[in-house]
C-alpha cells in the first residue's frame, strides 16, 4: 500500500514540476507561488498518516528536500 501512496506523491509531485517549468518558459507565475506550494506539498509528506518516518524522509530525499 505504501509503495502505491509514494509512487502517486512522486508522479504528483512530477507532474507539478513540469507545469512549473512550462509556467516558467513563458514567465507565468512567481518564485514565491512556486515556494509556497513546495512548502504545502512538503507539509502534505510529513504529516501522512500512511506512511513511516523513513518512507517520508525518501520521498522528501527524492524531490530534492531533506527531511
Amino acid at each position: 500500500m505504501s509503495e502505491e501512496i509514494k509512487t502517486q506523491i512522486l508522479h504528483a509531485w512530477n507532474r507539478y514540476m513540469s507545469q512549473e517549468s512550462r509556467r516558467y518558459a513563458k514567465n507565468e507565475g512567481s518564485s514565491t507561488q512556486h515556494e509556497d506550494a513546495f512548502k504545502l506539498f512538503r507539509q502534505g509528506i510529513k504529516n501522512h498518516a500512511k506512511l513511516s518516518k523513513k518512507e517520508k524522509e525518501e520521498l522528501l530525499a527524492s524531490i530534492g528536500q531533506p527531511a
